[in-house]
């Protein structure tokens, strides 16, 4: 069945605008590919670098002088991955 030509001309206009949009540099609609496995990974890696420290007592996985370093370690890690879930689309 033919497009009429109101409805052909609208479908082109919104492309045209959708181009512009990109042109103009706006931020993308979703988040890229790794996002999201950066964001779980690090969120494991941190469960996992405070699970060691304290099946270890705190001498691995970067031994210190101090124990609780490691513990340190393993939650900023966690944080940065919680972090990443306010950027994800």
């Amino acid at each position: 069945m033919p497009e009429s030509r109101h409805r052909k001309a609208a479908v082109e206009k919104k492309r045209a605008q959708r181009e512009v949009e990109i042109e103009k540099g706006r931020e993308p609609t979703s988040s890229p590919r790794w996002w999201a496995p950066l964001m779980v990974g690090l969120m494991v890696l941190g469960l996992i670098i405070v699970v060691t420290a304290y099946v270890t007592s705190g001498n691995w996985p970067i031994p210190f002088d101090n124990g609780n370093y490691n513990l340190f370690v393993g939650f900023g890690v966690m944080l940065v991955g919680f972090l990443m879930t306010l950027g994800w689309k």
